[in-house]
């Protein structure tokens, strides 16, 4: 059972989740089986580690249903009860957290039954709990609009239209406003990932309903600019179609890292994912000042707990690499190396040891120690677009500083294949790769050949556009001017 969905889900439940879910187990109304209770009671002492020899179903078999023999069949059976009846518990739990939806569905249900004015009673009830609301969400305005919805509802059915005064009033409006706020919020959501998606792999889509909504929130729908997060949203797709409005994106970054705004965790860890794509953009074409802007971004999104995608969920590999490759470049060497320390942990089991091992080696090679370097970054098994740029571009590097220089010209020569073929990368990576593999190999045949003036070198890799490692490769070519002198 080690390897089974059932073990896998278990494993990411609390102990008190694990709790819970006995109580649900016991109930009834949602278990009628005393097996797949005996099943989960068993597992239950065996959270959170589940040793291999103890839960396999022959063993578990033995265990709970001595002396009667083996059945597969069964075994598979109450595995499938007890895995189904774990789902129902997570439905039933997201439901019971989240504001208003266990009120949503009775008012639901009220209505179905006729019963309208205990409907509108948990209505009017819902309704004064969200005006204490403070975080105007996509949520926040769906639930508004649904609440509107069910009173409507109700309404409909006693409306009649005898006098004047029984006109539709304003407050009609209500439902469809809300439920135009909570379109705005989730589309924009929407189109900020596949915009900001652009900037770490080749893809590309025509946003065609986007410039509608954009010129909607700059003339009549202006007052949707006034929810908080409608603004800073609609700011950062303003960003993300002109990354040259730097006034924008400090604009942003004051939003973003002031903890009086009342924004959800994932606005606030996504808008600084955007920001600091774009800052990594700006640093690869020479704009050192925008790395410090994103190490102290990233240190924010850290000490804040904001590095994982979901509540509870796993270290994000892209942030964690990020956060050691800005960190060493600052010079933050004892931070960065406590921080791969403290938080590799955090990061998904099967990403845990391959980031471990590639950012300990960025660590080793900037401390100058290259035998370290080399032998942590050989123990990496990369398979991952930006994990192979990444390790190849590290390797040749530590070999280069190695003396290998023969080493590194065949591996220049098979990236240099790799990064023409490859249909993933974007355009500005792929530049960006495709320069740092150039100036490496003009730098290693310099170290042979008189006919290279490195002097004009050194201007070009200053001049370029987009390249990576910038700074070390400008110091290579000084280093070979030394030598020569």
């Amino acid at each position: 059972m080690k390897k089974t969905y059932l073990i896998e889900l278990f494993r990411r439940l609390s102990s008190k989740q694990m709790k819970e879910l006995s109580d649900f187990a016991r109930s009834p109304f949602f278990n009628k089986n005393e097996s797949v209770e005996k099943l989960f009671e068993y597992l239950r002492v065996n959270h959170p580690d589940f040793k291999p020899a103890k839960i396999e179903k022959e063993y578990i078999y033995r265990k709970l249903f001595s002396p009667a023999e083996y059945n597969d069949s069964f075994m598979r059976m109450i595995i499938f009860k007890l895995t189904e009846m774990t789902e129902q518990y997570l439905a039933y739990s997201d439901m019971k957290q989240k504001d208003n939806a266990e009120n949503l569905h009775l008012i639901n249900s009220l209505l179905e039954l006729g019963l309208d004015k205990g409907a509108s009673r948990i209505i009017n009830n819902s309704q004064k709990k969200l005006a204490d609301v403070k975080l105007h969400n996509g949520t926040y305005f769906e639930n508004r609009y649904k609440l509107e919805k069910f009173k409507h509802i109700i309404y409909s059915k006693s409306y009649q239209a005898i006098t004047v005064k029984d006109k539709p009033g304003e407050s009609l409006l209500e439902e469809s406003n809300n439920l135009t706020a909570y379109f705005i919020i989730s589309i924009l959501q929407r189109y900020r990932y596949l915009l900001n998606k652009s900037y770490s792999v080749n893809s590309s889509f025509e946003p065609e309903f986007l410039s509608y909504i954009m010129d909607f929130l700059e003339n009549e729908g202006k007052d949707y600019l006034k929810v908080k997060l409608i603004m800073i949203l609609q700011k950062q797709i303003l960003l993300l179609l002109d990354n040259t409005r730097e006034d924008l994106l400090y604009e942003l970054q004051g939003y973003f890292t002031d903890d009086s705004l009342d924004i959800e965790d994932s606005d606030r860890r996504d808008g600084i994912t955007v920001l600091v794509n774009l800052c990594i953009e700006k640093g690869y074409s020479g704009r050192v000042e925008f790395y410090k802007l994103m190490f102290e971004m990233d240190k924010y999104l850290v000490a804040r707990n904001l590095y994982h995608r979901v509540q509870g969920g796993y270290f994000e590999k892209e942030m964690f690499m990020n956060v050691v490759t800005i960190g060493l470049k600052m010079d933050e060497i004892e931070w960065t190396r406590e921080f791969i320390e403290n938080y590799h942990k955090k990061l998904s089991p099967d990403e845990s040891e391959n980031l471990y091992y590639y950012t300990t080696s960025k660590y080793y090679f900037k401390t100058k120690e290259f035998e370290k370097a080399l032998e942590y970054i050989t123990r990496v098994n990369y398979s991952d677009l930006h994990m192979k740029i990444n390790v190849r571009i590290t390797m040749i590097m530590i070999q280069y500083e190695l003396g290998n220089i023969e080493e590194v010209l065949m591996q220049i020569e098979n990236f240099r294949k790799y990064v023409q073929k490859d249909k993933l990368l974007n355009s500005s990576h792929k530049k960006i790769t495709s320069n740092f593999i150039r100036f490496a190999s003009v730098i290693c045949k310099a170290r042979y050949s008189s006919r290279i003036n490195l002097k004009t070198l050194i201007e070009d890799i200053e001049k370029c556009d987009k390249v990576s490692n910038r700074q070390w490769l400008i110091e290579k070519t000084a280093e070979t001017i030394q030598r020569k002198n």
